[in-house]
């Protein structure tokens, strides 16, 4: 699958949100959010390594997005943990972004999520979509 890069986990998750008068069939709206997530784990993060996990997420994660009337959002979130990193790759990951949207966005998009925890440093970068993860991983690491 991830032939040369140290992917560690790939997940996903789906959401469905709908809301109906009385019955069912009376549907007002639906909405569907999906996440595919990837985690990277490397002593030393680089910059090329970072781009090429970020392209490989991106090509991955795309063909599993069923772009649709009631489709949101598809997420593409890359994380990546590294024992040390290079600045390069810190800024590289805050400033990389993509986003595809699905006939001009009335069926959705897939924006790109992307964070890095730099254990040595106790620091932790994100992209401007990513910005929630900050708080997640910072509430991992608590524990």
């Amino acid at each position: 699958m991830a032939s040369g890069l140290p992917l560690q986990a790939v997940c996903q998750h789906h959401t469905r949100s709908e809301k109906y008068v009385l019955l069912k069939k009376a549907k007002l709206w639906a909405v569907e959010v999906n996440d595919y997530l990837y985690l990277f784990s490397v002593p030393k993060l680089e910059k090329e390594q970072v781009e090429a996990c970020i392209l490989f997420s991106i090509e991955d994660a795309l063909p599993r997005v069923k772009s649709h009337n009631e489709h949101m959002y598809s997420f593409i979130t890359t994380v990546f943990l590294a024992d040390e990193a290079e600045q390069d790759a810190l800024r590289h990951i805050s400033r990389r972004r993509f986003n595809k949207s699905y006939k001009l966005g009335f069926y959705g998009s897939s924006p790109l999520k992307t964070a890095a925890l730099d254990i040595g440093q106790e620091k932790i970068v994100t992209n401007n979509m990513g910005r929630d993860l900050r708080t997640q991983i910072k509430n991992i690491c608590k524990e």
